[in-house]
Protein backbone atom coordinates (compact mmCIF):
# COMPACT_ATOMS: atom_id res chain seq x y z
CA UNK A 1 0.00 0.00 0.00
CA UNK A 2 1.41 3.64 -0.85
CA UNK A 3 0.76 6.46 0.84
CA UNK A 4 0.84 9.32 -0.87
CA UNK A 5 2.36 12.82 0.13
CA UNK A 6 -0.95 14.31 -0.05
CA UNK A 7 -2.53 11.59 1.89
CA UNK A 8 0.09 12.01 4.65
CA UNK A 9 -0.77 15.71 4.89
CA UNK A 10 -5.00 15.46 4.67
CA UNK A 11 -4.01 12.79 7.42
CA UNK A 12 -2.36 15.05 9.84
CA UNK A 13 -4.43 18.75 9.09
CA UNK A 14 -7.45 16.35 10.02
CA UNK A 15 -5.99 15.14 13.10
CA UNK A 16 -4.77 18.40 14.12
CA UNK A 17 -8.36 20.26 13.26
CA UNK A 18 -9.91 17.63 15.82
CA UNK A 19 -7.35 18.45 17.95
CA UNK A 20 -8.38 22.28 17.70
CA UNK A 21 -12.02 21.40 18.24
CA UNK A 22 -11.29 19.59 21.30
CA UNK A 23 -9.07 22.57 22.37
CA UNK A 24 -12.06 25.22 21.62
CA UNK A 25 -14.88 23.07 23.12
CA UNK A 26 -13.03 22.75 26.47
CA UNK A 27 -12.60 26.76 25.93
CA UNK A 28 -16.25 27.36 25.52
CA UNK A 29 -17.03 24.91 28.72
CA UNK A 30 -14.37 26.82 31.03
CA UNK A 31 -16.03 29.97 29.85
CA UNK A 32 -19.63 28.97 30.21
CA UNK A 33 -18.83 27.39 33.12
CA UNK A 34 -21.13 24.37 31.64
CA UNK A 35 -20.49 20.56 31.40
CA UNK A 36 -22.64 20.91 28.05
CA UNK A 37 -22.63 23.98 25.35
CA UNK A 38 -24.73 22.26 22.97
CA UNK A 39 -27.57 19.69 23.34
CA UNK A 40 -25.93 17.45 20.48
CA UNK A 41 -22.94 17.13 23.52
CA UNK A 42 -24.54 15.02 25.46
CA UNK A 43 -28.77 14.68 24.28
CA UNK A 44 -30.07 12.78 27.37
CA UNK A 45 -27.80 14.90 30.07
CA UNK A 46 -29.40 18.34 28.28
CA UNK A 47 -32.81 16.37 28.76
CA UNK A 48 -32.34 16.18 32.43
CA UNK A 49 -31.07 19.77 32.57
CA UNK A 50 -34.11 21.14 31.06
CA UNK A 51 -36.39 19.14 32.77
CA UNK A 52 -34.64 20.30 35.81
CA UNK A 53 -34.45 23.86 34.89
CA UNK A 54 -38.62 23.85 34.40
CA UNK A 55 -39.19 22.70 37.62
CA UNK A 56 -37.15 24.95 38.63
CA UNK A 57 -39.11 27.98 37.47
CA UNK A 58 -42.27 27.00 38.20
CA UNK A 59 -40.85 26.66 41.87
CA UNK A 60 -40.17 29.77 41.34
CA UNK A 61 -43.97 31.18 40.28
CA UNK A 62 -45.25 28.82 42.79
CA UNK A 63 -42.96 31.13 45.48
CA UNK A 64 -44.37 34.37 43.93
CA UNK A 65 -47.66 33.55 44.19
CA UNK A 66 -46.63 32.41 48.10
CA UNK A 67 -45.12 36.13 48.64
CA UNK A 68 -48.11 38.03 47.38
CA UNK A 69 -50.29 35.59 49.30
CA UNK A 70 -48.53 36.23 52.51
CA UNK A 71 -48.77 40.19 51.89
CA UNK A 72 -51.92 40.07 51.12
CA UNK A 73 -52.92 38.04 54.53
CA UNK A 74 -50.70 40.28 56.64
CA UNK A 75 -52.97 42.87 55.32
CA UNK A 76 -56.31 41.06 56.30
CA UNK A 77 -54.53 39.72 59.80
CA UNK A 78 -53.81 43.58 60.41
CA UNK A 79 -57.41 44.88 59.50
CA UNK A 80 -58.95 42.02 61.80
CA UNK A 81 -56.77 42.32 65.05
CA UNK A 82 -57.76 46.39 64.84
CA UNK A 83 -61.77 45.31 64.16
CA UNK A 84 -61.53 42.83 66.81
CA UNK A 85 -59.85 45.40 69.68
CA UNK A 86 -62.69 47.94 68.45
CA UNK A 87 -65.89 45.34 69.13
CA UNK A 88 -63.80 44.46 72.28
CA UNK A 89 -64.00 48.08 73.32
CA UNK A 90 -67.44 48.58 72.17
CA UNK A 91 -68.54 45.86 73.92
CA UNK A 92 -67.23 47.35 77.41
CA UNK A 93 -68.96 50.51 76.48
CA UNK A 94 -71.89 48.44 76.19
CA UNK A 95 -71.77 46.99 79.64
CA UNK A 96 -71.28 50.35 81.29
CA UNK A 97 -74.25 51.74 79.19
CA UNK A 98 -76.19 48.80 80.15
CA UNK A 99 -75.65 50.24 84.46
CA UNK A 100 -78.06 51.59 86.23
CA UNK A 101 -75.98 53.87 87.55
CA UNK A 102 -75.25 55.76 84.47
CA UNK A 103 -77.13 58.74 83.48
CA UNK A 104 -78.38 60.04 79.79
CA UNK A 105 -75.82 62.46 79.68
CA UNK A 106 -73.40 59.69 80.01
CA UNK A 107 -74.71 57.39 77.39
CA UNK A 108 -74.78 60.34 75.18
CA UNK A 109 -71.05 60.52 75.53
CA UNK A 110 -70.45 56.79 74.86
CA UNK A 111 -72.60 57.15 71.97
CA UNK A 112 -69.89 59.69 70.73
CA UNK A 113 -67.47 57.07 71.23
CA UNK A 114 -69.63 54.15 69.82
CA UNK A 115 -69.78 56.38 66.64
CA UNK A 116 -66.48 56.97 66.35
CA UNK A 117 -65.20 53.43 66.81
CA UNK A 118 -68.34 52.49 63.86
CA UNK A 119 -66.43 54.86 61.78
CA UNK A 120 -62.97 53.03 62.17
CA UNK A 121 -64.60 49.43 61.97
CA UNK A 122 -65.94 51.01 58.37
CA UNK A 123 -62.26 52.25 57.29
CA UNK A 124 -60.43 48.60 58.43
CA UNK A 125 -63.37 46.64 56.52
CA UNK A 126 -62.67 48.86 53.57
CA UNK A 127 -58.67 48.32 53.66
CA UNK A 128 -56.88 47.68 50.52
CA UNK A 129 -53.55 45.73 49.82
CA UNK A 130 -50.16 46.85 48.36
CA UNK A 131 -51.68 46.81 44.84
CA UNK A 132 -54.67 49.02 45.28
CA UNK A 133 -57.34 46.25 45.80
CA UNK A 134 -60.12 45.75 48.56
CA UNK A 135 -59.26 42.65 51.47
CA UNK A 136 -62.36 41.87 52.20
CA UNK A 137 -64.69 42.37 48.63
CA UNK A 138 -64.00 38.62 47.57
CA UNK A 139 -63.49 38.89 43.65
CA UNK A 140 -64.73 42.45 43.45
CA UNK A 141 -61.75 43.46 44.07
CA UNK A 142 -62.31 46.99 42.47
CA UNK A 143 -65.21 47.93 44.50
CA UNK A 144 -65.71 49.32 47.86
CA UNK A 145 -66.55 46.68 49.89
CA UNK A 146 -68.65 48.57 52.20
CA UNK A 147 -70.61 51.93 51.51
CA UNK A 148 -73.70 53.46 52.50
CA UNK A 149 -77.06 52.52 50.22
CA UNK A 150 -79.72 55.36 49.04
CA UNK A 151 -81.05 54.33 53.03
CA UNK A 152 -78.11 55.52 54.28
CA UNK A 153 -77.12 52.01 55.59
CA UNK A 154 -73.86 51.04 55.27
CA UNK A 155 -74.13 47.56 53.64
CA UNK A 156 -71.74 44.76 51.98
CA UNK A 157 -71.18 45.08 48.04
CA UNK A 158 -68.61 42.28 47.07
CA UNK A 159 -69.38 39.19 46.25
CA UNK A 160 -69.25 35.67 48.43
CA UNK A 161 -66.36 34.45 46.23
CA UNK A 162 -63.13 32.87 47.52
CA UNK A 163 -60.14 33.20 45.20
CA UNK A 164 -57.25 30.47 44.93
CA UNK A 165 -53.88 30.80 44.36
CA UNK A 166 -51.98 27.65 42.76
CA UNK A 167 -48.91 27.37 45.10
CA UNK A 168 -47.73 23.70 44.13
CA UNK A 169 -48.71 21.40 41.04
CA UNK A 170 -51.53 19.41 43.17
CA UNK A 171 -52.19 22.86 45.80
CA UNK A 172 -54.13 25.89 46.08
CA UNK A 173 -54.67 28.38 48.92
CA UNK A 174 -57.52 30.60 49.56
CA UNK A 175 -56.17 33.93 48.86
CA UNK A 176 -59.41 36.20 50.75
CA UNK A 177 -62.32 35.44 53.22
CA UNK A 178 -65.15 37.50 51.92
CA UNK A 179 -66.71 40.55 53.77
CA UNK A 180 -69.76 39.28 54.57
CA UNK A 181 -68.14 36.64 56.33
CA UNK A 182 -65.82 38.70 58.40
CA UNK A 183 -68.03 41.78 59.25
CA UNK A 184 -70.93 39.04 59.44
CA UNK A 185 -74.50 39.65 60.24
CA UNK A 186 -76.45 38.33 63.27
CA UNK A 187 -80.06 37.09 63.75
CA UNK A 188 -82.56 39.10 65.59
CA UNK A 189 -86.12 38.42 67.06
CA UNK A 190 -88.17 40.85 66.57
CA UNK A 191 -91.51 42.56 68.69
CA UNK A 192 -93.80 39.96 67.11
CA UNK A 193 -91.68 37.03 67.50
CA UNK A 194 -90.54 36.46 63.76
CA UNK A 195 -86.85 36.39 63.30
CA UNK A 196 -84.81 38.65 60.91
CA UNK A 197 -80.87 38.97 59.80
CA UNK A 198 -79.34 42.14 60.51
CA UNK A 199 -76.05 43.49 58.94
CA UNK A 200 -72.66 44.23 60.97
CA UNK A 201 -72.73 48.13 60.60
CA UNK A 202 -76.61 47.95 61.34
CA UNK A 203 -76.15 46.36 64.43
CA UNK A 204 -73.91 49.27 65.80
CA UNK A 205 -75.87 51.99 64.35
CA UNK A 206 -78.48 50.75 66.81
CA UNK A 207 -76.25 50.79 69.68
CA UNK A 208 -75.95 54.11 68.93
CA UNK A 209 -79.43 55.03 68.21
CA UNK A 210 -80.00 53.25 71.86
CA UNK A 211 -77.39 55.56 74.04
CA UNK A 212 -78.45 58.54 72.33
CA UNK A 213 -82.35 57.70 72.62
CA UNK A 214 -81.59 56.45 76.68
CA UNK A 215 -83.10 53.07 75.21
CA UNK A 216 -81.85 50.81 77.93
CA UNK A 217 -83.47 47.98 76.76
CA UNK A 218 -82.19 48.42 73.02
CA UNK A 219 -78.66 48.88 75.04
CA UNK A 220 -79.04 45.22 76.87
CA UNK A 221 -79.65 43.55 73.25
CA UNK A 222 -76.84 44.96 71.64
CA UNK A 223 -74.45 43.97 74.08
CA UNK A 224 -75.52 40.54 72.99
CA UNK A 225 -75.16 41.24 69.82
CA UNK A 226 -71.76 43.08 69.87
CA UNK A 227 -70.70 40.17 71.86
CA UNK A 228 -71.95 37.35 68.86
CA UNK A 229 -69.84 40.01 66.21
CA UNK A 230 -66.75 40.02 68.68
CA UNK A 231 -66.97 35.95 68.76
CA UNK A 232 -67.36 36.04 64.35
CA UNK A 233 -64.53 38.26 64.65
CA UNK A 234 -62.44 35.87 66.78
CA UNK A 235 -63.07 32.90 63.96
CA UNK A 236 -62.16 35.15 61.10
CA UNK A 237 -58.98 35.84 63.22
CA UNK A 238 -58.58 31.84 63.39
CA UNK A 239 -59.11 31.68 59.74
CA UNK A 240 -56.79 33.92 58.40
CA UNK A 241 -53.59 32.71 61.20
CA UNK A 242 -54.76 28.93 59.70
CA UNK A 243 -54.15 30.35 56.24
CA UNK A 244 -51.10 31.87 56.80
CA UNK A 245 -49.71 29.18 58.77
CA UNK A 246 -50.17 26.68 55.82
CA UNK A 247 -48.96 29.07 53.39
CA UNK A 248 -45.57 29.56 55.31
CA UNK A 249 -45.36 25.90 55.84
CA UNK A 250 -45.62 25.30 51.88
CA UNK A 251 -42.98 28.37 51.77
CA UNK A 252 -41.02 25.65 53.99
CA UNK A 253 -41.64 22.70 51.59
CA UNK A 254 -41.03 24.83 48.41
CA UNK A 255 -37.67 26.44 49.65
CA UNK A 256 -36.64 22.71 50.29
CA UNK A 257 -37.43 20.82 47.11
CA UNK A 258 -36.18 23.72 45.20
CA UNK A 259 -32.70 23.28 47.12
CA UNK A 260 -32.91 19.44 45.96
CA UNK A 261 -33.70 20.70 42.66
CA UNK A 262 -30.83 23.32 42.13
CA UNK A 263 -28.24 20.66 43.89
CA UNK A 264 -29.22 18.19 41.24
CA UNK A 265 -28.88 20.80 38.22
CA UNK A 266 -25.50 21.60 39.62
CA UNK A 267 -24.75 17.73 39.08
CA UNK A 268 -25.86 17.85 35.79
CA UNK A 269 -24.67 21.04 34.49
CA UNK A 270 -21.69 22.78 36.45
CA UNK A 271 -18.63 21.95 34.92
CA UNK A 272 -15.90 20.75 36.77
CA UNK A 273 -13.27 23.57 36.71
CA UNK A 274 -10.04 20.93 37.99
CA UNK A 275 -10.72 18.33 35.82
CA UNK A 276 -11.86 21.08 32.70
CA UNK A 277 -8.31 22.76 32.78
CA UNK A 278 -6.43 19.49 33.39
CA UNK A 279 -7.71 18.13 30.49
CA UNK A 280 -7.47 21.54 28.39
CA UNK A 281 -3.75 21.31 29.26
CA UNK A 282 -3.05 17.53 28.23
CA UNK A 283 -5.41 18.47 24.78
CA UNK A 284 -3.11 21.97 24.11
CA UNK A 285 0.25 19.60 24.58
CA UNK A 286 -1.33 16.80 22.26
CA UNK A 287 -2.11 19.95 19.46
CA UNK A 288 1.41 21.17 20.42
CA UNK A 289 3.29 18.02 19.53
CA UNK A 290 1.09 17.44 16.91
CA UNK A 291 1.82 20.83 15.10
CA UNK A 292 5.46 20.61 15.75
CA UNK A 293 5.86 17.04 14.45
CA UNK A 294 3.73 17.95 11.55
CA UNK A 295 6.02 20.87 10.66
CA UNK A 296 9.05 18.51 10.76
CA UNK A 297 7.93 15.91 8.34
CA UNK A 298 6.39 18.26 6.17
CA UNK A 299 10.37 20.01 5.60
CA UNK A 300 11.72 16.46 4.59
CA UNK A 301 12.37 15.33 1.26
CA UNK A 302 14.20 13.06 -0.32
CA UNK A 303 17.30 14.77 -0.58
CA UNK A 304 17.02 14.85 3.20
CA UNK A 305 17.17 10.85 3.40
CA UNK A 306 20.16 10.63 1.01
CA UNK A 307 22.21 13.30 2.46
Amino acid sequence: MKVSTSQIFERAMTQMSNQQAKVADLQSKLATGQQITRPSDDPEKAGVIQRLTSANQRLEGYQNNLTALNSRLGTEEGALKSSENILQRMRELAVQASSDSFSPADREIIATEASALRDQLVSLANSADASGNYVFAGAMTSTVPFAENAEGETVYQGDNSRMLVDVSDQRQLALNKPGNEVFSSVVRETSNGTFERVGFFAIIDDFTAALENNDTDQIGASLGEISDLTQGMAMAMADVGSRMTTAQSQVDALTETKVRYQALLSAAQDLDYTSAITQLTSEIMSLEAGQSSFMKISQLSLFDYIR
